[in-house]
């Protein structure tokens, strides 16, 4: 006899839900099964501590991958780093966790994703502490362990989300996933602040590596306790896929059989014939290979401007004590909350009058900030506070169009069958 319990395994139909039926491949590549009837009871107080956990979580995660950009001219000094070696450190980070990121989906569609996400902290925490105590003369270690961190970073960042998307339902999931993805300014511009802050009272950046794994070992704790050991998917789009990467196309009814088991090869292929995802990703893709170049150069790129405007003297010490990084980083945590929240009530606003509301608004985002970043570019020769102004309108229109084009890759019904690319 079937176990009524095991929602992860339950035969259902997939069915797209009726606001996500305007993108792409979704409504021609899915056919409508059997009406099914959805619970609908409201989530529990263990579900929005879920959430809070992985929310904090996400928070030091962004941390860590910001704290090289706030300490940049320090980093440099102490290994002395030519500027092709220091942006060679983000390199080494973004392509392991390239790398990493389909590695780590596939096992996420498959086992355990509470084990899989704690191990990533875990993981990632340790590298990152032992990052502190690497000497100058080992500066191939400090490279090391920032692709480590990398590796680390994708296995949380590829499976935290689908956990909040399994705990709620279409009502509440993309407030709780906007909640999530809040974390991503905050975390980016709370690790500048703590990169300059512990830099200036210590006197040393090693120790700006010293407090994340902290909070990182908290993090650990909090999932161990408040975390279900297993995960049960809701709605019925997600007990399509069953833990074991078999899709179930038939009705919930008895006698029903049929399961069509899915390789890894047979996701990527399926999501490669998904025009609007391919393009959706192509587009997040360009914005983030700016946005890695701005999040780590910005800092030193204001320091330089002041330096030739005569507005500060050129550090010659082994520690440099800049305000750039603390006041890009709180710029990028105000702006970047409000780019969010604007960018998300526009959709919301505009989907009442138009169905492709999330792309229109995405294309005229990331125009605007593109715009807003040249300015700020080019007005740095002459007036730092104008350049701040600009780059502050750029965040703010780029976390506009980034949240949305996030929530256009999960609209599509291969979310559920994703390899860690989204």
């Amino acid at each position: 006899m079937q176990n009524p319990s095991a929602d992860e395994n339950t035969d259902l139909q997939p069915r797209v839900p009726s606001e996500e039926q305007n993108y792409g491949a979704t409504a021609a590549r899915v056919r409508r099964g059997p009406h099914v009837r959805v619970s609908r009871n409201s989530p529990a107080k263990r579900d929005y501590l879920i959430v809070g956990v992985l929310c904090y979580a996400n928070l030091i995660n962004f941390m860590d991958w910001f704290i090289v950009p706030g300490i940049l001219l320090d980093i440099q000094k102490y290994f002395d780093l030519s500027d092709g070696a220091a942006g060679l450190l983000q390199t080494v980070f973004i392509l392991c966790y390239m790398l990493a990121a389909p590695f780590f989906g596939y096992l996420g569609d498959r086992y355990n994703r509470k084990a899989i996400i704690g191990a990533g902290i875990f993981f990632w925490s340790a590298v990152t502490l032992g990052t502190s105590f690497i000497s100058e003369s080992y500066y191939w270690i400090f490279f090391l362990s920032r692709g480590l961190v990398g590796i680390g970073t994708a296995s949380y960042s590829t499976v935290a989300p689908t956990i909040i998307a399994d705990r709620f339902d279409e009502g509440k999931r993309t407030t709780m996933l906007s909640v999530f993805y809040i974390c991503i300014p905050m975390g980016s511009g709370l690790g500048y602040v703590l990169a300059s802050s512990m830099t200036h009272v210590t006197g040393d950046w090693h120790w700006a590596f010293r407090v994340t794994p902290c909070m990182g070992g908290l993090a650990l704790v909090l999932l161990i306790l408040l975390v279900p050991h297993r995960i049960q998917r809701r709605t019925e789009a997600h007990r399509a896929l069953s833990i074991h990467g078999s899709i179930r196309v038939a009705a919930e009814k008895p006698g029903a059989q049929g399961a069509a088991k899915t390789s890894w090869c047979q996701d990527v292929i399926s999501l490669g014939k998904n025009w609007s995802f391919v393009w959706s990703s192509l587009g997040l893709t360009a914005m983030a290979f700016v946005t890695g170049a701005l999040g780590l150069w910005v800092p030193m790129f204001l320091y330089r401007a002041q330096v030739a405007l005569g507005t500060v003297q050129q550090c010659l010490e082994k520690s440099c004590n800049s305000s750039n990084s603390l006041i890009f980083g709180g710029i990028t945590i105000g702006t970047g909350i409000l780019g969010v929240i604007a960018g998300a009530e526009a959709a919301r606003r505009l989907r009442k009058t138009n169905n492709r509301a999330d792309p229109l608004i995405c294309a005229t985002s990331m125009f605007a900030s593109s715009l807003c970043l040249y300015i700020a570019i080019m007005v740095a020769q002459k007036n730092i506070l104008s350049t701040f102004v600009s780059a502050s309108l750029s965040i703010t229109w780029k976390m506009s169009s980034g949240i949305l084009g996030r929530f256009l890759l999960r609209l599509e019904n291969y979310f559920y069958l994703s390899t860690g690319l989204l």
